[in-house]
């Protein structure tokens, strides 16, 4: 099975080396990101040993950043053909829908993004933010260029080669709509769900562990914020038919947020 990873697996109408686009692809993928979950539990034990014997100050921040990197480092050792396959195609063929779609498709699913927080503002009453973009916002502030090179680059390569090279290209590439529509469906809500689940269904204490089961409802909501996004880079990828066009809608997608976030950090500072 892992053997057969290696292989280029040809999408039967382009020659893209899609090396996911299999179920085993998909399943070791999937077993990836439910071990992100120990990873970080692992992660997190490590950083409070050497903060305890060696001194060091390591946080969130920290924790985040090993835990995506060990994460990129099994993709890579599993999927490293299919990384550079695609990039390689990607340089190669430089078609204009390697750019124009992640720029189109990051601008609607922005506008939809806006529509959808209108949206919850009236149902809310205030504009309240996520605790999921209200950590990032936090950690952005502490460690800036760690958290943007986390949240720009990092992010976007891990999420999609789960979210839409595995999860979402081996159904969005068939022909059937049936099929394709559900490899939307599964893409999307996976993707929004795994942003808002840690909050929504789960109690922690000061230390950051887990300590029971929930339901909050408001947090649970905060998942149709997701939804556009994860909408644009579905479509994106299923358009550049390449896994780096929606690497790239999703670090544009992330970029202007941060960029946008330390801008108004250093507005605030300045005025007061």
């Amino acid at each position: 099975m892992f053997k057969s990873l290696y292989r280029m697996q040809q999408h039967p109408d382009r020659q893209l080396g899609e090396a996911v686009l299999n179920w085993k692809g998909a399943l070791v993928m999937l077993l990836i990101f439910i071990s992100e979950q120990f990873i970080s539990v692992g992660v997190q034990i490590m950083i409070q040993l050497l903060n305890t014997n060696f001194g060091t100050n390591m946080d969130m921040v920290e924790l985040n950043l090993f835990t995506e990197l060990a994460t990129l480092s099994l993709m890579v050792f599993f999927f490293g053909r299919f990384f550079w396959v695609n990039l390689r195609n990607f340089f190669k063929e430089f078609k204009a829908v390697y750019i124009v779609a992640p720029l189109l498709c990051y601008i609607g699913c922005y506008v939809l993004e806006v529509i959808v927080n209108m949206v919850l503002m009236m149902i809310r009453g205030s504009a309240e933010q996520s605790s999921n973009n209200e950590l990032v916002i936090d950690m952005l502030g502490q460690k800036p260029l760690m958290m943007a090179f986390m949240t720009v680059v990092l992010a976007p390569i891990v999420e999609e080669a789960i979210f839409r090279a595995a999860l979402a290209r081996p159904l969005t590439s068939k022909r059937n709509y049936f099929v394709k529509a559900l490899g939307y469906i599964i893409s999307i809500l996976l993707f929004a769900l795994m942003h808002v689940y840690q909050y929504a269904f789960f109690l922690y204490d000061e230390m950051g562990s887990v300590v029971g089961l929930t339901f909050n409802a408001d947090e649970f909501l905060s998942i149709l914020i997701y939804i556009p996004m994860a909408l644009g880079f579905v479509i994106c990828a299923d358009i550049c038919k390449n896994y780096w066009g929606s690497v790239l809608c999703h670090m544009l997608n992330n970029g202007v947020s941060v960029g946008l976030m330390l801008l108004l950090m250093l507005l605030k500072d300045y005025l007061v």
